[in-house]
């Protein structure tokens, strides 16, 4: 028998299982730090601040991206959650009080998929004969969410900014191992696009996907960032000085 929503994993019907919400943040979060550390780095670099100007700054953005991607992902999830559990409490409602008008909605929804008369009848008379079902049922057919529990917010967050740190590693190592700020760039860069182009491979793998478009697809967003990087580094660099 199907539990009311209350344990520590849920997914939407036709979107997510609780592994592929993991696997969404984790690229999700990989991605950000990636793109968002190394779009500093170069525009830090670009702009003639120094390894250790580069390296703090790029600490910085890596923390503030952290912080802010992992708790979004927290107040998400908690907000999801509240979702479910209302249109669960809504449905349990009118199951209690108007059986009749969900009862012909379950069989209307049985007659749109194909069922004859008599057996949207006969398949609605059983699952009436428990709550837990037919409210599945509803929440399924009627909202396209199937719930099998709750996402921990907790782990949302911590898989996201485990992610972000992951992501913002690729960008900012060279700097830390290579003293001469134009080599160390090169090297970010290098790094980056390398990471970018796994973690589209890694995206296309769990969706099935063609492997090498979807690292290109990776590559050309972290490419954009870098570009823009640059430019905004020299434009402010100018102005600054």
């Amino acid at each position: 028998m199907a539990a009311e929503p209350a344990s520590n994993a849920s997914h939407e019907a036709g979107t997510h299982t609780p592994g592929a919400r993991s696997i969404r943040e984790i690229v999700f979060g990989v991605n950000d730090g990636l793109v968002s550390v190394t779009t500093l780095v170069v525009a830090v670099a670009a702009s003639g601040l120094s390894s250790k100007g580069v390296v703090l700054s790029a600490l910085a953005a890596t923390t503030a991206a952290t912080v802010s991607m992992g708790l979004g992902a927290y107040l998400s999830t908690q907000a999801q959650n509240e979702y479910f559990q209302s249109e669960w409490a809504r449905e349990m409602r009118e199951v209690d009080e108007v059986p009749d008008e969900e009862r012909r909605e379950v069989e209307g929804i049985l007659r749109q998929k194909g069922f004859p008369h008599d057996e949207a009848e006969q398949f609605t008379r059983r699952l009436m004969q428990n709550k837990h079902h037919w409210v599945d049922f509803m929440m399924k057919e009627e909202l396209g969410i199937i719930v099998e529990g709750l996402d921990s917010p907790w782990t949302s967050a911590g898989i996201m900014a485990l992610a972000v740190i992951a992501g913002s590693l690729a960008p900012v190592l060279p700097f830390l191992v290579v003293h001469v700020p134009a080599m160390a760039l090169r090297w970010a860069i290098g790094l980056a696009m390398a990471t970018a182009f796994l973690l589209g491979t890694l995206k296309a793998t769990v969706a099935k996907g063609v492997w090498w478009q979807s690292g290109l697809q990776f590559i050309l967003v972290a490419a954009i960032g870098i570009v823009l990087g640059i430019l905004a580094g020299q434009l402010f660099g100018h102005l600054i000085t």
